[in-house]
């Protein structure tokens, strides 16, 4: 589970690694869902190198709480926007 006090840049990267994605599987998914981001963007928005936009952030929580899905759990990764 996520740790709390954890910086919301970083904390994409620990939900990925607890679905199970490799960073280019992750960045596949996303670029299914129609983000325009590079694999090299995608992997400094989840190591807190780079801030995503909202936009951004909102399509990699959607892939990967797909892959909650397909896991049989929720979706835990909250997004930037409502």
């Amino acid at each position: 589970m996520i740790e709390r006090g954890r910086s919301p840049l970083d904390v994409l990267d620990t939900y990925r690694q607890e679905a199970g994605l490799s960073h280019g599987e992750l960045w596949l998914r996303y670029f299914e869902l129609g983000g325009m981001s590079t694999g090299f963007d995608v992997e400094a928005f989840l190591y807190g190198m780079l801030a995503p936009s909202d936009h951004d952030h909102d399509v990699i929580a959607q892939a990967l709480n797909e892959r909650f899905k397909e896991l049989g759990g929720d979706h835990p990764v909250p997004y930037a926007t409502v």
